[in-house]
């Protein structure tokens, strides 16, 4: 077996918790220029959130290092989860349960319902326009938390996922009215 086999199966790295500490200071600094408004204290929850979380699911899904060649896998039925909007949701939720004032989170693809959709997060200062976020992708470097601003990202024509796309299991907290929370008697 030759060297670029081995590296197309080899797991990806989310990268040491000192690299990951980096990540989260940088993430940090890019979400606080979004707006004077955003609290650097809500931007550096949101950042490490998202970096450590990235990197629990790449512990989680064990990606390989291509991405698509992951999403051969997931599809094949080899791995149970890890496709790009696996990534989002599951990122989404803990970055949503951190319940910031000064922050947004929006879901977002690119390209849907084609072979070449993709799906990610994007974080704007609150009331901010969608395009002028930060897109965060988890997926695109297996667990390592990919960012850029909304018009540095020029492989993806990013657009806000529309009301009725939203996943079932995100349903309840972004639209709670529709989804009343059940108690038990």
């Amino acid at each position: 077996m030759g060297v670029f086999p081995l590296f197309i199966i080899s797991c990806a790295d989310p990268g040491s918790p000192i690299f990951r500490q980096k990540q989260a200071k940088k993430l940090s600094c890019d979400l606080q220029k979004l707006a004077p408004v955003v609290s650097a204290y809500e931007a550096d929850q949101m950042a490490i959130t998202a970096v450590e979380e990235a990197a629990k699911l790449s512990r989680d899904y064990k990606p390989a290092r291509l991405a698509w060649f992951n999403n051969w896998l997931v599809n094949r039925g080899l791995r149970e989860r890890g496709l790009c909007y696996h990534w989002r949701d599951d990122l989404f939720l803990p970055l949503f349960q951190l319940k910031l004032s000064t922050l947004d989170l929006h879901l977002a693809t690119s390209r849907q319902g084609t072979l070449l959709e993709h799906n990610g997060i994007v974080v704007t200062a609150r009331n901010q326009p969608f395009n002028q976020g930060i897109i965060i992708d988890a997926w695109r470097e297996g667990g390592r938390l990919w960012w850029g601003r909304f018009n540095q990202d020029k492989n993806h024509p990013w657009k806000k996922l529309k009301r009725d796309h939203t996943p079932m299991v995100l349903r309840p907290l972004l639209m709670p009215k529709h989804y009343p929370k059940t108690t038990k008697p």
